[in-house]
């Protein structure tokens, strides 16, 4: 199987829809998470363009799914934890 064939077939199996839904899931959260921090996510995009637009330290960037939940992560940990 060639590389593009392997590619649409890897992206069209079941496994692939499961880890689409949690990466949505995952950045929904990690969006209000991220208000801490001042950052600001729209999740209405990826649903409909299938990519995010994140406002961070007054700029505006694009992101597609995998690169939107990497730069949340990095914006939440970044964050101090308190302890209560």
């Amino acid at each position: 199987m060639d590389y593009a064939a392997q590619r649409q077939a890897s992206l069209d199996s079941p496994e692939f829809d499961q880890l689409d839904s949690w990466l949505t899931k995952r950045i929904r959260e990690l969006s209000v998470d991220a208000l801490a921090a001042k950052t600001f996510t729209c999740t209405t995009c990826g649903e409909v363009a299938g990519e995010y637009l994140v406002d961070y330290d007054g700029k505006t960037f694009r992101f597609d799914t995998a690169t939107t939940y990497a730069f949340l992560e990095f914006i939440v940990a970044k964050q101090p934890t308190t302890v209560g």
